[in-house]
C-alpha cells in the first residue's frame, strides 16, 4: 500500500487567507499546483467568507481596493475597469476606495481560476498535525484520510464556537434566538418574523445586520455601549512592516505587552462612517431603533421570547439575533492538538509563539517548527491587522522571504565539485 499523499506546503483553511497565501505560493514561490494542499472542508473555496458576508448584509468592504488576494496590488482595480464596473470601486471620505462585496468575490474567483488554485483544494476537514518520525515532514490528518507535508500553515479563521451569552444557554433548541453565524442563519427567515427582532451587538456585523434586517421587519439594535464611530480595524500606519517591527517586535515574543499592544490598536466593536449612515436612514424611516443596554434574562413562550433588559424593562414575542462575535481563535480545538501534539509554545492568551521573521511557531524547545499561522493567530507578530486581508499579505510575503532564504541555505550547503 501507498503511503498518504505528500505535499511541500499543506495550508488548513480555504478562505482569503488560506487562497491568498496559495496564489502566492504558486505565482512568486515557485511553488507547482503538485506541491500545495488546501485543505477545507467546504465544496468552494472561500465558501465561508461569502456565507458570512452576506449573512451579515456586507454591502461593501472596510478594507480598500488594493487588498485582496492577488499579487498584483491594482489587479482588483484592472479587474473593475475591464469589466467596466469601476462604479463597485466605493468612494469614501479622507480614504481610498473600497469594493463592494460582489466586486471583491468576483476578482477573488478570477484569482483562482487563473491560477486554478481550485486544483489544489482537498475537501476535507484538518483533525490534527503530527510528527511522522521521518525528521522533515509533518501528518496532516483529516475526516477522509492523512496526508503529509514539509510545511503546515494554519488559516483557520477567527474561530470555531460562536460566542453565546449565558441567559441563553437554557433556552429551548426551537426558542428564536439565532447567531449571525450558526451555519442555518438566513437572514431573510429572520426578517420574516413576526414579532420585534433585537439585534444584540455594538460593532459592524450587529450594524449591518441590522440594517439588512429593517429593511423588512422593525428592528431594535441593542448594544453594551453607544455605537463607537471609526472608518478602519486599526490607524493604516499598522499596515506597514516597519512600523510592526519597532512597535511590536521589540517586545518579547509571545508576551502580554504585546497582546495588550495589539488590543489597544485594534479598534474593535467600531462602525464605520458608511454603516452608520445606513443606520441613520433606517432609524429616519422608523425602520429601526439603537439602544443602549443588555438582556438580563430572556424566557421561551408560544409566540417568541419574553425578554427582559437590565434596566428592568420587558419585550415580549420577541426574536433575538446574536451579532456578538467568536471565541477567540486560540481556544480552537485544532490549535490545542497541534500545539500538544508537536510541543508548541503558547504566550499570551493562548496565541502561538512565533518567529517574526517567518511566522513559523516555536517549539518549546526553542527552536522553529514547520507550522506556520496567518490570519486572528498570527496577531502578536504581524499586529492588529492580522486578521484583515492586508494581514494575509503580510504573511504571504513572510512565507516567500522564508522560502527563498531556505533556498538560498540549501545552495549553500550543497557539496562543490573539484575545479
Amino acid at each position: 500500500m501507498s503511503g498518504p499523499q505528500s505535499y511541500e506546503y499543506a495550508i488548513i483553511g480555504g478562505g482569503i487567507h488560506g487562497t491568498c497565501l496559495a496564489n502566492y505560493l504558486l505565482a512568486e514561490g515557485g511553488c507547482t499546483h503538485q506541491d500545495l494542499c488546501l485543505v477545507e472542508p467546504r465544496e468552494q473555496l472561500l465558501a465561508s467568507f461569502e456565507t458570512k458576508a452576506r449573512q451579515c448584509g456586507m454591502q461593501t468592504l472596510r478594507s480598500t481596493f488594493v487588498h485582496h488576494i492577488g499579487t498584483e496590488p491594482f489587479s482588483l482595480e484592472s479587474f473593475a475597469e475591464g469589466a467596466n464596473r469601476e462604479d463597485e470601486l466605493v468612494s469614501t471620505e479622507n480614504y481610498p476606495n473600497r469594493p463592494t462585496l460582489e466586486l471583491f468575490l468576483d476578482h477573488a474567483r478570477d484569482v483562482i481560476g487563473r491560477r486554478d488554485i481550485d486544483e489544489c483544494h482537498r475537501q476535507s476537514r484538518a483533525t490534527g498535525v503530527t510528527g511522522t518520525g521521518a525528521g522533515d515532514r509533518l501528518e496532516v490528518q483529516t475526516d477522509v484520510g492523512s496526508l503529509d507535508a514539509r510545511h503546515v500553515v494554519l488559516a483557520i479563521g477567527l474561530g470555531g464556537s460562536r460566542t453565546l451569552p449565558t441567559w441563553g444557554t437554557s433556552l429551548p433548541d426551537d426558542a428564536p434566538l439565532v447567531h449571525v453565524w450558526d451555519d442555518e442563519f438566513d437572514p431573510t427567515t429572520a426578517a420574516e418574523f413576526s414579532g420585534p427582532t433585537f439585534v444584540v451587538g455594538g460593532g459592524i456585523t450587529a450594524g449591518q445586520l441590522a440594517c439588512r434586517l429593517s429593511e423588512h421587519t422593525d428592528v431594535t439594535l441593542l448594544s453594551r455601549h453607544d455605537i463607537d464611530i471609526e472608518l478602519t480595524e486599526a490607524d493604516p500606519y499598522w499596515i506597514n512592516w516597519r512600523h510592526i517591527e519597532q512597535e511590536i517586535h521589540t517586545l518579547p515574543p509571545g508576551s502580554k505587552a504585546r497582546r495588550d499592544q495589539i488590543r489597544a490598536a485594534r479598534n474593535d466593536a467600531t462602525i464605520p462612517p458608511y454603516v452608520e449612515r445606513r443606520l441613520d436612514e433606517a432609524r429616519d424611516c422608523g425602520d429601526l431603533d439603537i439602544q443602549r443596554g443588555e438582556i438580563a434574562s430572556a424566557y421561551a413562550t408560544d409566540e417568541g421570547l419574553l425578554v427582559r433588559f437590565d434596566d428592568g424593562t420587558t419585550a415580549t414575542n420577541a426574536q433575538v439575533v446574536l451579532a456578538t462575535g467568536l471565541d477567540p481563535v486560540p481556544e480552537h480545538p485544532l490549535v490545542g492538538s497541534v500545539a500538544e501534539s508537536l510541543s508548541l509554545e503558547r504566550g499570551a492568551g493562548g496565541f502561538p509563539v512565533l518567529d517574526d521573521r517567518t511566522l513559523a511557531w516555536r517549539g518549546t524547545d526553542g527552536t522553529d517548527s514547520a507550522v506556520y499561522v496567518s490570519g486572528a493567530l498570527a496577531e502578536l507578530s504581524v499586529g492588529p491587522f492580522a486578521r484583515n486581508v492586508v494581514g494575509a499579505r503580510r504573511v504571504a510575503e513572510r512565507l516567500l522571504e522564508s522560502r527563498a532564504r531556505a533556498g538560498s541555505k540549501r545552495a549553500l550547503s550543497a557539496p562543490r565539485g573539484k575545479s
